[in-house]
């Protein structure tokens, strides 16, 4: 499971020290950033609201719920933290109470029964389909990983836009591991699985489920995402702070409040500032991130001042 670095950086002794470890540390330390904000803090207690409701060691079971928003706006990150959070029983005693699980469009049952199982610790998956192989994966997960909380993220690609016949199989699958009241079920998406699954939750104690909200552009949303920029700068491996905060304005047009997006652009400039060796990320390495990163059909002039990034 992912290690995070989620925390800042608060005396320029430490700015210095973390700067002068290898390329490749920093590289981490990047791509594993983490800031707290407070609708992140927000995910993280619906999701255990939902695995364990009274607070206690018990988890709740048989229950289907849902973490819901645009993509890119941060529902991913807040499910990794979380089940980053959930010891496990080490690789032999195979104990994973969470269990995070990644869909793809292009996923078949058998496929999303095979990466389940593996994910859980089984080498391998009988012939089985239909009913009996939905049963081969409840097995793996409920007694070989002792599970108590499954989260299937991009879990739109499973059950929107499919044809009939695999949305029907892919619910019924959901619906079956509901029934076998063993675990709860989170399916992490967009906001087309709240009709998708619906009726089918309903069946198992209704569709208990949040919405990750993006950033606005003004306002005290506004205010909050220039906020978050200064925290993110606060952990960025490097001698010299950024100062991203002070260009809010193109960095909110560039991803339109969707933290994903941020991330991804402050994580390649950052990687470009520790190739040439600076000191901390500049105007240029962020106009040169966004002009390689940028949305078909985007000709926004981002970062157009020259020079370092304002302090």
């Amino acid at each position: 499971m992912t290690k995070f670095h989620a925390d800042p950086l608060k005396t320029p002794e430490e700015r210095i020290a973390v700067s002068a470890l290898p390329k490749e540390k920093r590289q981490e330390l990047i791509n594993t950033l983490l800031y707290r904000y407070p609708i992140f803090k927000n995910g993280v207690s619906f999701i255990e609201s939902f695995h364990r409701p009274t607070g206690g060691a018990a988890h709740d079971s048989g229950r289907i719920g849902g973490l819901l928003g645009e993509s890119r706006s941060g529902k991913s990150m807040i499910c990794r933290y979380y089940a980053s959070l959930q010891k496990d029983g080490g690789y032999e005693h195979k104990s994973q109470p969470i269990i995070y699980f990644e869909a793809t469009e292009n996923m078949d049952l058998r496929l999303a029964a095979i990466r389940l199982c593996s994910l859980a610790g089984a080498c391998s998956v009988p012939g089985l389909s239909g009913h009996e192989l939905t049963e081969h994966v409840i097995l793996c997960l409920a007694s070989s990983a002792k599970t108590e909380l499954l989260i299937i993220d991009d879990a739109h690609c499973l059950l929107c836009n499919r044809r009939r016949d695999q949305f029907a199989e892919f619910r019924a699958f959901i619906d079956e591991m509901a029934r076998a009241k063993l675990f709860n079920i989170l399916l992490v998406g967009e906001e087309c699985l709240h009709c998708a699954i619906y009726e089918t939750a309903m069946r198992h104690g209704q569709f208990y489920h949040d919405t990750v909200k993006l950033f606005g552009d003004s306002g005290t949303e506004f205010e909050m995402f220039r906020l978050l920029l200064d925290r993110i700068d606060d952990r960025l491996p490097f001698a010299s702070r950024a100062g991203i905060e002070t260009l809010a304005k193109d960095l909110h047009r560039y991803s339109a409040g969707k933290i994903g997006l941020v991330m991804d652009l402050v994580q390649r400039a950052g990687l470009m500032a520790i190739h040439e060796d600076a000191d901390r990320i500049t105007i240029e390495h962020l106009r040169m991130a966004a002009n390689r990163m940028r949305a078909p059909g985007d000709h926004y002039p981002y970062f157009a001042r020259g020079g370092c990034v304002p302090r």
